[in-house]
């Protein structure tokens, strides 16, 4: 993969169409295929892939934006853009390499999607070998996601038209029904709302926000939490703007606020998968609280210290443990644990997550989390409270774990507030779940618990 790029540049310079040379020696479609082909084989997300991509080639800096509109367009279609391969071109994704075969989803990305000359995607096609005309292009324009769905049953049909793994439509069908489960999916490729936590430590929210109207950034504040604001319309990326470097606010969805405010954050806090370090932070913003901030991996470790020098947040003590055996002696009154998960919540912010997630790691995950939830559980001192969430939507990974921490570990489900979302699954009434079609968040459950 490494490699890719350069023979980009060689091939910019060698190859030109009849009009000139197409796209420059760097084009789009190629700094798109290489930093896609890097998450699907390294499984990487595309924030981070996209990180290293930039600082790495720091003279194609200005294409940061375009480069991350594009890619993700292109993973909410994959599976259409494969198929428009396979039906109307005779081609196999499958079989070719990671940089051809993402190559040829950004082509045909642009030949469906974006206006762009049926010559110059064909050019892009000719200088890296692939098969791919001008009337290709024209018929890939031609053709309807209904057209290749024909014959289909119901979950392969809006796999293919939404761009998801067969089983995860499946699955939300079962959990919300064909109305319910069509809106969601027609919601992840969307693009998502983004939230803004104002760090009032240094900064209160009316004043961020007439700061960042004058950056070309329209925000309105939020009716549940005083110190959140929507991003409404912008020029500008709100990570570009200097009020983000200088720590003023944190780019926080609403449901992983949710998932921090509810706890509270009374004497000593154990946050204990805690990387990035948002909710850790917001714990500490909103109560002046010291928090113990656990997270296994040593470079999402690093991450956490510098967001949280970034924003300020010095009562935030970082620690590289595994939270299964914690390092910690004495016990909590307050303890949060968003373990990783499947991450079903966030197919829209994260669109990269199709290309691998499996119905395996429901199960696998579902597994962690009860060793996260026992070690919690020890921790927690009587009347003390836990605040469980995750990120998906899975019974496993959600209401089933509560359940099975109350039947085994003893922890009672009590009210999460405010109420923001919808009452959870399976009886467990007292937790919430958000939906991205409902809520204008990611895909959340929050649970919150007892220890009697």
């Amino acid at each position: 993969m490494e490699g890719l790029l350069p023979m980009a540049r060689a091939a910019g310079h060698r190859m030109r169409d009849g009009m000139g040379e197409v796209g420059g020696p760097y084009p789009i479609e190629a700094v798109v295929a290489e930093i896609i082909a890097r998450c699907e084989a390294r499984r990487m997300s595309l924030r981070a892939v996209m990180e290293s991509y930039f600082r790495r080639n720091p003279h194609l800096l200005g294409a940061k934006g375009l480069a991350r509109a594009y890619a993700a367009g292109v993973l909410r279609s994959f599976r259409l853009l494969d198929e428009i391969a396979r039906q109307v071109l005779g081609l196999e994704p499958r079989r070719m390499g990671a940089f051809e075969r993402n190559l040829l989803r950004a082509l045909l990305y642009e030949a469906k999607f974006r206006p762009v000359s049926p010559g110059r995607v064909a050019g892009v096609a000719r200088r890296y070998g692939l098969p791919l005309g001008e009337r290709d292009v024209h018929l890939a324009r031609e053709v309807e996601a209904e057209d290749l769905a024909r014959g289909r049953g119901e979950v392969a049909a809006l796999a293919l038209k939404y761009s998801q793994p067969d089983w995860v439509v499946e699955y939300l069908l079962k959990l919300l029904g064909r109305r319910e489960a069509e809106e969601l999916l027609k919601a992840f490729n969307r693009n998502p709302t983004v939230w803004l936590r104002v760090n009032t430590l240094r900064i209160s929210a009316g004043e961020l926000a007439s700061r960042l109207a004058r950056r070309g950034l329209l925000v309105e504040p939020d009716g549940d939490f005083p110190f959140l604001l929507r991003v409404v319309k912008g020029s500008v990326s709100p990570t570009q703007v200097p009020e983000h470097d200088r720590g003023l606010f944190y780019v926080q969805d609403k449901a992983s606020v949710l998932a921090a405010y509810a706890l509270g954050g009374e004497g000593v806090v154990a946050d204990l998968t805690a990387a990035p370090g948002g909710k850790a932070s917001l714990l500490h913003q909103l109560h002046l609280a010291e928090v113990v901030a656990v997270d296994l991996r040593r470079p999402r470790l690093g991450v956490m210290r510098r967001l949280l020098g970034r924003l300020g947040a010095w009562g935030v003590y970082a620690v590289n443990a595994d939270s299964t055996r914690p390092p910690l002696r004495g016990q909590f009154r307050r303890i949060l644990l968003d373990p990783d998960c499947t991450s079903l919540g966030r197919l829209g912010h994260s669109p990269e997550i199709r290309l691998w997630v499996k119905p395996e790691h429901v199960r696998t995950y579902s597994a962690e989390q009860r060793r996260l939830l026992r070690a919690a559980g020890e921790l927690l001192a009587r009347g003390g409270e836990l605040v469980y969430s995750t990120c998906t939507f899975t019974l496993e990974e959600d209401e089933e774990n509560v359940r099975w921490a109350q039947e085994v570990l003893g922890l009672e489900p009590v009210e999460v507030s405010p109420r923001i979302g919808l009452p959870g699954l399976l009886g467990v009434t007292a937790a919430q779940r958000l939906y991205p079609h409902l809520h204008r968040t990611v895909g959340f459950f929050v649970a919150k618990l007892r220890k009697e």
